[in-house]
């Protein structure tokens, strides 16, 4: 290598954040919370010309250490993932606090806004007022208008082929007002450039060159790769929970949409399982309709196929079809406590009685902007930060992408792969163009692993064996690209991401690792939280939890306060 490509290789690397670790921290009480602190740190917008006076401000949230000030162990970044996910808005909704009782107070609890997200500015946005963001998200269909039990019956191709040309040409209405609009944050904000503005978050709240704490959520753990590649010496004490494999994903959606799938099936035969364990007391489901012999699986399974043949007329204009129920099932399997209420959800759509269901839609809808020609915030923003972060996918046709879901969706059994068709379909829109500072994806974990051994600081790896949207064999993957500067603990059960059903052996392995750097020796935990019980309200999207079984009262903040970090992650879907 030439010294000038030596330097320039060392400019792309660690140093670029020197420039911000100068500037202090002014921080004061968050307007929506005072009993938290809030702050603005300004990092350079383009690391690749650091110096070109051009500039991004990153918001800071922070839960103050328990501890006193002798017994404080410095700070400790979290981020909930998306991408889009505002890490202020986590903290702020009581993830700081559910995370400073799981970790024993040390630590001062940190969450931002990442690149072109939330309040952090610039805003990627994809249109200029906030009126044409939200048509835009309501013109953008959910889901394909496909139904599972069409791919084994070539009498419905024709309309698979048409519905798949359909939802493929909307996204591509989004990926081409994205392009068009070309906002200052769009090349600015892939992982590359989050990870950097991480160190410099870092030096400002601990001193040059301090060592990163991180617990990093579903889409939060490409992060928290991507900085112990490009930051192996600074790596503290991670957590990465809800591993997204970071080798697929810096391939194209074509890589990863298998991937994502490979746990869903469980999921289901979890929420089956669950249900005719807890019977008619606890899971509304487990009772079928009058004449109805089929068991539950095979009445999930009609019931999709019945909504795509004879979808259910709400109101002029608007009906409870297929792709409805698809992204509407898809997005709670990932959260089981919600479950009681979608058990009666879906026993009542059964009976041609939608009035429960539309009722979650309203309450869950995004609302009109009280300003339609104010700033668009940047609400769309997850989909060309998707791009970003993987493969230019222009020369996938939309004939690939149909196969590609006919095909996993047989082979992995998985009824709603309709829903999760966006991100392939919005990329193969967009323009090949990415960040000046390429993502190092996986490339440089072998580096990492060794460097990371040597210092001591192993990451741990915790995942759920039936995570529906990051399945274990993601954890597994990177387990094995860390052999010897890793540990993999997993929670048994469903749900995305260990806190989305406590487990007290897992949380209390993430707590003594945060505290004294202890590494678990159990490798699976129980749930220590039920799913359907009578007990459960099954009212409410996110009844208070009930634990199965006798716990002290340490043992119980504990779990409630995992309870609170689902919450919060919750509040910002």
């Amino acid at each position: 290598m030439s010294f000038l490509l030596s330097v320039k290789s060392f400019l792309l690397g660690g140093c670029l954040s020197a420039s911000t670790t100068l500037a202090s921290l002014q921080w004061s009480p968050c307007p929506s919370n005072p009993a938290l602190d809030c702050a603005t740190l300004r990092v350079p917008l383009e690391y690749a010309e650091p110096l070109n006076g051009m500039s991004a401000s990153i918001p800071l949230a922070r839960y103050n250490a328990t501890v006193v000030a002798s017994q404080r162990k410095g700070s400790l970044l979290t981020n909930p993932g998306g991408p889009g996910a505002s890490g202020v808005s986590f903290v702020l909704n009581g993830a700081g606090e559910a995370i400073s009782n799981i970790t024993g107070g040390f630590y001062d609890i940190i969450g931002w806004d990442p690149r072109g997200v939330g309040s952090a500015q610039p805003v990627l946005q994809c249109f200029a007022t906030a009126g044409e963001e939200y048509e835009a998200s309501q013109d953008l269909p959910a889901a394909a208008e496909v139904a599972y039990g069409q791919f084994s019956n070539q009498s419905y191709m024709p309309s698979y082929n048409a519905a798949m040309e359909e939802f493929d040409s909307a996204t591509a209405q989004l990926a081409a007002a994205c392009a068009s609009y070309n906002s200052t944050a769009l090349y600015t904000s892939s992982a590359a450039y989050v990870v950097r503005d991480m160190a410099a978050i870092v030096d400002a709240l601990d001193g040059k060159d301090a060592h990163l704490n991180y617990w990093g959520l579903s889409y939060g753990t490409i992060f928290g790769v991507e900085f112990i590649q490009t930051y192996p010496k600074r790596a503290g004490k991670i957590v990465l929970d809800g591993v997204f494999d970071a080798t697929a994903n810096a391939e194209t959606y074509i890589a990863q949409l298998p991937n994502d799938q490979l746990s869903v099936r469980d999921a289901i035969n979890d929420l089956v399982s669950f249900c005719e364990q807890a019977g008619a007391a606890g899971c509304a489901l487990s009772t079928p309709p009058a004449n109805v012999t089929a068991d539950l699986t095979t009445r999930l399974a009609n019931l999709q196929e019945s909504l795509y043949e004879h979808p259910i007329a709400v109101s002029e204009g608007f009906s409870i079809t297929v792709g409805i129920f698809s992204a509407f099932m898809w997005s709670f399997s990932r959260v089981p406590t919600t479950w009681p209420l979608i058990s009666s959800v879906v026993s009542a759509l059964e009976k041609g009685d939608v009035t429960l269901m539309v009722a979650i839609l309203n309450a869950t809808a995004p609302s009109p902007p009280g300003n339609s020609s104010a700033p668009a915030s940047g609400s769309l923003a997850e989909w060309p930060l998707q791009c970003m972060d993987n493969a230019p996918s222009s020369e996938i046709t939309l004939a690939e992408v149909a196969a590609l879901v006919l095909n996993i969706s047989l082979s992995e059994d998985t009824p709603w792969l309709n829903a999760d068709v966006t991100p392939l379909s919005f990329c193969r829109h967009f323009p090949d163009t990415r960040p000046r500072i390429p993502n190092l994806g996986a490339s440089k974990l072998p580096v990492a692993n060794s460097i990371l051994t040597e210092q001591n600081t192993p990451v741990l790896i915790v995942n759920g064996e039936d995570d529906p949207v990051t399945p274990l064999a993601s954890a597994e993957r990177l387990r094995s690209q860390l052999p010897t500067a890793s540990r993999l603990v997993t929670r048994r059960g469903p749900g995305h991401t260990t806190v989305s059903v406590a487990s007290l052996g897992l949380v209390e392995a993430i707590r003594a690792y945060f505290i004294d750097s202890t590494l678990p020796t159990s490798a699976v935990h129980d749930l220590s939280q039920l799913v359907f019980s009578s007990e459960i309200n099954a009212g409410t999207l996110t009844p208070p939890p009930v634990f199965n079984g006798t716990y002290t009262d340490a043992e119980r903040t504990i779990l409630n306060s995992t309870y609170n970090l689902l919450l919060a992650f919750l509040s910002l879907a």
